[in-house]
């Protein structure tokens, strides 16, 4: 049934990619799992280093990427779900992919970022020596529930581990309290920032705030974001962990770049990012202690995260002619609040475009962008376009915050918005797109068929400064 499966989930990859049906990152493995539902267990087990987990709410896309990027620098081959497609399907459909028809794994190690809810059956079948958790916040309540239950899920894919590393988020409560279910079968290791110049004060989307032993509410030394900081209980002995690996001297330069240190206890490495926002440094982190974990030198690791790039649809850059355009996923609430304050930093970002889709896969309960601060967005911006099937929920969002409405331009079409909103751009100025998981899809695919951008399924999406300047000029 191996063999059936693969050569069938081979084709389905071919036939997807021949007539741009998909990336087939997806129903390929879905096909090939009802004829061989135990194909994943079977290929990974062949991996000479086995595999590495990675899962949470935010960031796991980007962590795996960095993580990708370290492992390739060290000399290791990997199999890895680079799609961003996380469930066992998309985890199959990447094995399929990277696999002989007779299911020799074309790599030594496995590297898979995994949903959240999939977190049971993805251990059960890849037996990861690794499951780093980089944070987790509400997201999709129609699926997952409140945080106890999703936070209980994933503990209960990590009491199934013996002799795996664990490494937890410990500026987040939730996360650091995992370590319980690791018990003495499991090595933990913790990352936190140690950092003091970025810090915040605001409410909004504040996910955690009580003790998960005692009920009482956490008392924060300082908050990095949401729930995330030094955190202590006032009346049991939960609080932040001692960390293993660290981040600090932290400067954001706007939206395009950052610099910090990476710690560990005995060196520190200097990091030079062309990403930027705190979050996207707790995805740095988050790859460097696993590959810390993994006994990888330090200047192995600070050749890769220097030289990494954006994630698929994770403040991707690209150009329409001599106008740059920035593509960021949002699909929760402290996502969406982080790349605005993030966007704040930089007073010349003034053109937006905001898409907003309730599809299963962005969650179809939308009433989360109520929780997330827009506000620093009205800082004398150009223009906002608001699109997706959602738009004018969009719309009606920035207006309780009594931004100026002559300003923001409602179109339902994701394509038609992005052509006005291109053609409002200034040579030579920004266009930032922050949209929901389906709506970056649509307007990929777009940008793939112009040639802005590269499909999904080529091997690198990295793109040259001056990529996509001779693509297909856009109608007006």
């Amino acid at each position: 049934m191996k063999v059936i499966a693969l050569v069938i989930g081979k084709i389905l990859i071919l036939f997807s990619r021949v007539f741009k049906i998909s990336g087939g990152s997806s129903f390929p493995g879905l096909v090939a799992l009802r004829i061989d539902p135990s194909l994943v267990a079977k290929i990974t087990r062949k991996l000479s280093k086995g595999t590495i987990v990675i899962t949470g709410t935010n960031g796991k896309t980007t962590t795996a990427k960095h993580l990708s990027a370290i492992l390739n620098q060290s000399g290791l081959k990997i199999i890895h779900n680079r799609t961003g497609s996380n469930l066992m399907r998309g985890i199959a459909s990447a094995l399929i992919e990277q696999s002989t028809v007779f299911g020799k794994p074309g790599g030594d190690i496995g590297l898979f970022e995994v949903d959240e809810a999939t977190m049971p059956d993805a251990v059960a079948s890849l037996s990861p020596q690794v499951v780093l958790v980089t944070n987790l916040f509400r997201d999709q309540l129609d699926r997952y529930g409140e945080l106890d239950k999703i936070t209980a899920v994933i503990g209960k894919s990590i009491e199934q581990l013996q002799d795996a590393i664990i490494i937890l988020n410990a500026d987040d409560p939730s996360v650091s309290s995992l370590a319980k279910y690791a018990g003495q079968k499991n090595i933990v290791k913790f990352f936190g920032l140690n950092e003091s110049r970025y810090t915040s004060d605001s409410r909004a989307s504040f996910d955690s705030k009580d003790c998960l032993v005692c009920g009482s509410e956490l008392v924060y030394e300082k908050r990095f974001y949401s729930h995330l900081g030094v955190y202590r209980c006032p009346s049991c002995d939960f609080n932040r962990p001692q960390v293993d690996y660290a981040a600090g001297d932290i400067v954001l330069n706007g939206v395009k770049s950052a610099s910090f240190t990476l710690s560990n206890k005995s060196k520190d490495i200097n990091i030079s990012l062309s990403l930027s926002g705190v979050f996207n440094i707790y995805n740095s982190l988050a790859a460097y202690s696993a590959a810390c974990a993994l006994g990888i030198d330090d200047d192995t690791t600070k050749t890769a995260l220097n030289n990494s790039s954006a994630a698929f649809g994770r403040m991707e850059k690209f150009y329409v002619g001599d106008k740059e355009v920035y593509l960021l996923l949002a699909k929760n609430p402290i996502g969406l609040t982080q790349i605005i304050e993030t966007l704040s930093t930089d007073k010349a970002a003034k053109n937006f475009m905001l898409i907003l889709n309730d599809n299963f896969a962005d969650g179809t309960d939308v009433s989360w962008i109520w929780d997330a601060d827009v506000k620093a967005l009205d800082e004398n911006f150009n223009f906002i376009y608001t699109s997706g099937i959602r738009a004018q929920d969009l719309t009606l969002r920035l207006k309780y915050e009594d931004f100026i409405v002559e300003k923001i331009k409602t179109i339902n079409n994701i394509e038609e918005a992005f052509e006005k909103a291109v053609a409002e751009v200034s040579p030579g100025d920004t266009l930032y797109i922050i949209t929901t998981y389906t709506g970056m899809l649509k307007l990929r695919n777009y940008l793939t068929r112009k040639g802005f951008v590269k499909g999904f399924w080529k091997n690198d999406f990295r793109r040259k400064p001056n990529e996509g300047k001779t693509g297909t000029p856009l109608s007006r």
